[in-house]
């Protein structure tokens, strides 16, 4: 079960939820379906990190943009227009690919044309939740909302994608395209007020640096929102490196087929579910702050095990921890920029931070495949762990101080 959070949450936040988790099914099939085809089309560990580089490209064009587009429209309007399309692009790749058209290059495009989809999306939906869930439910509906999307996308969507992938390579895809399409419909039922000022104040007249400007302003000078952006931006590289080469590491290293790839990428989801179960708690006994650093301590310690796991079960048990641990991160990170950021700015701050964090999946995509090439996948998810307890001893423990939002 991925857990759907009652009506205490909020109205309409049921109806937020399973478009999450729906678009998530999608998208796991998509996630896993991709690299599986990148590696039939080249065993080369950096063309197949090519692919996953591509989807991190689109972020310097529109991220900022899409903060900024988010606090000055409706936000639900934005959210199902984005999907309408996004299905229409996923629906034309699994029918090029179902020709047999299926290419490196279109795989990079697709995958960079649905990122910049999800730029405004996740700039709009960061301001959608403060809206529909009271303060007092955050923390626990951001852990219901994060543990559901991740849930369905690793523990549902990437087992089932490889094995339909196993059955017809452009199933995954057409399956993803009908997901955005239900997400869409799903979206668009919410009721309520989604965007902040009926009419554009003086803020809205402003450029569009400006405006930008100010959402960059409000993050970095504000203690605790810049300190965790730092974090973050640390997690996601090494996050990234270890995905860009996870589909060699689990054929090469773990002698997996592409459906026990979709079984270990699973483990990652199951712990997603077990941290969104437990985040509300562990926020009551240790605090944001002390929440925040284990999962960094949880994530160090859970990449050194990946490395030097002997069996495929080991390396499910640690990924297991890896998801349990970002999924805590993640949750109590959004609830802290929604204590902190006011409503008006919260697209903006949001994919500023989102930006900074991105810039870093980015460059760890592409070191993760060469680091991969020259000391081999197991020396990716070492140096990952070695570089996020570099990050608990330089930075973690700021996180204990007693700060607003944590």
């Amino acid at each position: 079960m991925l857990g759907r959070p009652s009506l205490r949450y909020g109205r309409g936040f049921g109806l937020l939820w399973a478009s999450v988790v729906v678009s998530g099914l999608g998208s796991g099939m998509r996630y896993v379906a991709l690299p599986l085809l990148a590696a039939e089309l080249t065993s080369d560990p950096r063309k197949v990190s090519l692919v996953f580089l591509a989807g991190q490209l689109p972020w310097p064009l529109v991220m900022v943009t899409a903060g900024v587009v988010a606090d000055r429209f409706d936000r639900r309007r934005l959210m199902y227009s984005v999907n309408l399309a996004r299905a229409a692009v996923a629906g034309l790749l699994a029918v090029a690919i179902a020709m047999g058209d299926g290419t490196l290059l279109l795989l990079m495009a697709a995958a960079a044309v649905l990122d910049l989809g999800q730029r405004f999306y996740l700039g709009a939906w960061a301001g959608t939740v403060p809206v529909i869930v009271p303060p007092a439910a955050r923390d626990r509906g951001n852990a219901a909302l994060q543990g559901g999307s991740v849930a369905a996308t690793l523990t549902v969507g990437n087992p089932v994608g490889a094995v339909l992938f196993d059955i017809d390579q452009a199933l995954p895809f057409a399956f993803d395209a009908a997901s955005f399409l239900i997400s869409a419909l799903l979206v668009a039922l919410l009721r309520g007020r989604f965007r902040q000022r009926s009419e554009p104040g003086p803020g809205a007249r402003t450029t569009l640096y400006r405006q930008a400007a100010a959402g960059f302003g409000m993050l970095w000078h504000h203690p605790l929102l810049r300190r965790i952006v730092v974090l973050a931006a640390l997690c996601n590289f090494v996050g990234a490196a270890q995905i860009a080469i996870g589909v060699l590491f689990a054929r090469d290293d773990l002698g997996l087929s592409s459906t026990g790839f979709g079984v270990l990428v699973a483990a990652f989801g199951v712990g997603s579910l077990l941290g969104s179960l437990l985040e509300g708690r562990l926020v009551g006994f240790l605090g944001r702050g002390g929440v925040l650093y284990g999962a960094m301590v949880a994530g160090g310690i859970a990449a050194l095990g990946i490395g030097l796991a002997g069996s495929a079960v080991q390396a499910w048990l640690f990924i297991a921890v890896y998801g349990l641990a970002m999924t805590l991160w993640t949750a109590t990170v959004n609830t802290v920029r929604q204590a902190c950021v006011p409503g008006d700015y919260m697209g903006r701050v949001t994919m500023t931070h989102k930006t900074l964090v991105r810039a870093a999946a980015t460059l760890g995509a592409g070191v993760g495949g060469l680091v991969a090439h020259a000391l081999g996948q197991r020396g990716v998810f070492l140096i990952s762990s070695a570089l996020l307890f570099a990050g608990v001893l330089a930075g973690g423990r700021g996180l204990l101080r007693r700060e607003e939002g944590v």
